[in-house]
């Protein structure tokens, strides 16, 4: 266990995992580094910190394996920051099975866009985040996440070992080609619709067509045979 002094949630820093690997050194320091954030953002997602022993746990032993197999060095990776992004993924998978996902957060750039004049374009905003949000990498998710549990620029590139500015500027960099993704694969399902709505009015406009002949078409046999 760790903290022993203090009332917070504890993990239990193990050595080896459930199936008995040993758990790298860099991946155990790293989540001591992070545990405070990861308790904050589990009590910002979930209501409370409660599964956040667990969730970080697991994550320490998945990320362990993921270094492992790829014969990363001790200590040569920003293990912090991969970690945090793992706990963050946990976390949004979690919320969602409880459907206690939010869709808007306390971002204060992303809080800062007007507010919607009724319900309708309220739901449109909801709409909007939740398809940036899913065209976001995993690094600017977990900076989302982190900023909408109220962490400030400053503590998240503590957290992800970057500068603030150099956080901030990856964030609305990928925000913007989240955006440009998201525009497109909008008007791309109305490009379907559209080719989708001319399809049917085509056939529509041939049945009538069909229509309007065949009565003269037993017209033109009806004088034949008169005329025979």
């Amino acid at each position: 266990m760790t903290d022993p002094g203090s009332n917070a949630p504890l993990w239990w820093d193990k050595e080896e995992d459930a199936a008995g690997r040993p758990i790298r050194l860099d991946v155990r320091a790293a989540a001591h580094q992070i545990w405070d954030a990861a308790r904050r953002q589990a009590q910002h997602r979930l209501g409370d910190a409660s599964e956040a022993p667990e969730l970080m746990e697991t994550a320490v032993a998945q990320v362990s394996r993921y270094l492992d197999r790829s014969g990363t060095d001790l200590f040569t990776q920003n293990t912090a920051g991969i970690l945090m992004c793992a706990i963050c993924r946990s976390l949004r998978r979690y919320a969602r099975k409880l459907n206690r996902l939010e869709l808007i957060g306390g971002s204060a750039e992303l809080s800062d866009r007007r507010i919607a004049p009724d319900w309708t374009a309220l739901v449109e905003l909801r709409l909007d985040l939740e398809r940036l949000t899913r065209n976001l990498n995993d690094k600017s998710r977990t900076m989302l996440d982190l900023r909408r549990s109220g962490f400030d620029w400053k503590e998240i590139a503590d957290v992800l070992q970057m500068t603030d500015i150099a956080a901030r500027a990856a964030f609305w960099r990928e925000v913007k080609r989240a955006k440009s993704k998201a525009a497109g694969t909008v008007r791309q399902k109305n490009r379907q619709t559209t080719k989708s709505t001319a399809g049917r009015e085509e056939e529509v406009d041939a049945t009538r067509v069909r229509g309007k002949l065949a009565p003269s078409n037993r017209g033109s046999v009806e004088s034949t045979d008169s005329v025979g």
